[in-house]
């Protein structure tokens, strides 16, 4: 018997995992089947209902929330648990304008960002402060994402708006494509995207399920590294509408982007752990008692790897 599982996502910046999870047929090999909501729907209209959701019962597992959880634990709700993390090094990608020929000529400049989230802005920020640009240098706007907001974006750099934008994977060879460049940035460790996000209770509850989830994440990843045909045949038919970019080479892009930063073995690194505390948690003096690792419950994925289950998944390859 096939169980729904619903799979909550904070950001359309996660789909291109999520939706190969949905689709690719991991998660039927496992006895599950996936209902994909995104913040912002029905289902979710809020960030804020992602925690809520998930603690009533009424959303199975959530995808992303890396900072929410350490104050909530420091206000005594110490239910939530992350199961695994899908990459640990950050992803987006800074488009500029001509002009900009190496990261120090952005002091001062107008960069635009899709989001306000610590592991949004707040790594570009702190790139831009450990390169020594004092706060008064670093200007960034943040506006609203939507559907095709990472196109407007760039193009309102070619209106002379802005001399740099932050944006994620395919839009920076949208840029490329009108003749801009990506600058490249210093490799950061990050807790980002896809990081799975459970209950307490549900655990208790549905342990199986649990390790069924997580082996047919898993198994998606395997799929996503290993079958890059049908990797960007699902990506393109799924998000080209949400997108606005309909071309192969925008989804061939997405595709091998996502693969080099996927984890065969989804744990996260210390310093990705340690980074996305210190960019906000560890700030909240009401945070300073709490561990970085306090919300990170690894057993299950410990277990699933301890058993040969990823090894002998890649062997086969």
């Amino acid at each position: 018997m096939t169980r729904s599982i619903d799979l909550l996502a904070s950001d359309s910046s996660h789909l291109p995992l999520l939706t190969v999870f949905k689709e690719c047929g991991a998660a039927e090999n496992n006895g599950l089947s996936i209902e994909l909501h995104l913040v912002g729907g029905a289902r979710a209209p809020k960030m804020a209902d992602r925690t809520r959701l998930l603690l009533a019962g009424e959303i199975d597992f959530v995808s992303g929330v890396h900072h929410e959880t350490y104050k909530m634990r420091a206000g005594g709700e110490k239910r939530l648990k992350y199961l695994a993390q899908t990459q640990n090094n950050w992803d987006d990608r800074l488009i500029v304008a001509p002009k900009i020929r190496a990261l120090d000529d952005l002091r001062g400049k107008k960069i635009v960002c899709h989001a306000a989230a610590p592991c949004v802005l707040g790594n570009l920020a702190a790139v831009l402060a450990e390169r020594g640009f004092k706060p008064d240098e670093i200007r960034i706007e943040t506006l609203a994402s939507k559907p095709g907001s990472h196109m407007e974006f760039i193009d309102r750099v070619a209106a002379g708006e802005f001399d740099a934008a932050l944006v994620d994977m395919p839009f920076d060879l949208y840029g490329v494509n009108r003749g801009f460049r990506i600058m490249d940035l210093p490799d950061r460790p990050v807790i980002h995207n896809t990081t799975i996000l459970v209950s307490n209770d549900y655990i208790r509850e549905n342990r199986e399920t649990v390790i069924a989830f997580l082996k047919a994440l898993i198994e998606t990843i395997h799929f996503f590294k290993k079958q890059p045909g049908e990797t960007m045949r699902i990506l393109k038919t799924n998000l080209a509408r949400r997108y606005g970019l309909d071309g192969d080479e925008y989804y061939i892009h997405l595709q091998r982007g996502w693969a080099k930063l996927l984890l065969a073995k989804p744990y996260p690194s210390a310093a990705a752990v340690h980074n996305v505390f210190h960019l906000d948690a560890g700030k909240d003096p009401r945070t300073r008692d709490i561990s970085p690792l306090e919300p990170w419950d690894l057993h299950y994925l410990r277990e699933i790897d301890d058993s040969g289950f990823i090894d002998r998944l890649y062997a086969d390859a």
